[in-house]
């Protein structure tokens, strides 16, 4: 009576130990067609994604010669439309040239959906932002913008200084005098070179600032 009942135990274990071996072997079939899946998704969005970047590339080419304007323009907006790193850029181009029209909020639709690796690029971006928030007097989100572009210029000697008289300006209708002030102050100590090579005088706009504040 022991012998059978030991019999039958070893018989149920045996049926366990191959239940769990055939549910394991789904499990491992089931992740094996799991990660084909996903090997043969990755190698379909690779060959998708050079695709589309090509077709970029090459409508921002036929963009960059096209001499009639209307043309130019439409190729850029196409190409902004199909993203990627040339995607980018023409978001940008289409931002220039829908300002260039005065058309500043669908010029800050563009230029707030590009994306460039380049951070003087990128500082110019955020500089035009910050143009077109002035242009929709949200003075607000234009000194926001001229100060993430400040921060992508990474003290360019050509572009901070630029960018500083612009939120001067800003400061100025505000009557912020003292903001004003630190501004022409900041591109008069740091940036002395652009101070000389300017035809208008920021010391002279640094002193009116002063004036006004001590009123």
């Amino acid at each position: 009576m022991k012998k059978e009942n030991t019999t039958v135990e070893q018989v149920e274990k045996t049926e366990d130990i191959l239940a769990k071996a055939k549910a394991n072997k789904k499990s491992i079939i089931l992740g094996l067609i799991i990660a084909l899946v996903i090997i043969i998704a990755g190698g379909i969005w690779s060959v998708i994604r050079q695709s589309g970047s090509n077709k970029a590339d090459e409508l921002i080419s036929k963009a960059d010669i096209e001499q009639t304007d209307s043309i130019a323009t439409a190729l850029y907006a196409e190409a902004a439309n199909a993203g990627y790193k040339s995607g980018n850029r023409a978001k940008a181009e289409m931002g220039i040239r829908l300002y260039r029209d005065g058309k500043y909020e669908e010029a800050l639709k563009y230029l707030e959906d590009a994306s460039l690796d380049d951070k003087i690029a990128a500082a110019g971006v955020y500089t035009l932002r910050g143009d077109c928030y002035v242009n929709l007097d949200n003075f607000d989100k234009a000194l926001n913008c001229y100060d993430k572009a400040i921060s992508k210029a990474d003290k360019n000697p050509e572009l901070v200084p630029l960018i500083l008289v612009k939120k001067a300006n800003i400061f100025r209708a505000q009557g912020k005098y003292a903001d004003e002030a630190s501004a022409y102050k900041t591109i008069i100590d740091s940036y002395p070179e652009y101070v000389s090579s300017m035809r208008t005088d920021i010391k002279k706009y640094y002193e009116r600032a002063i004036a006004s504040q001590n009123k």
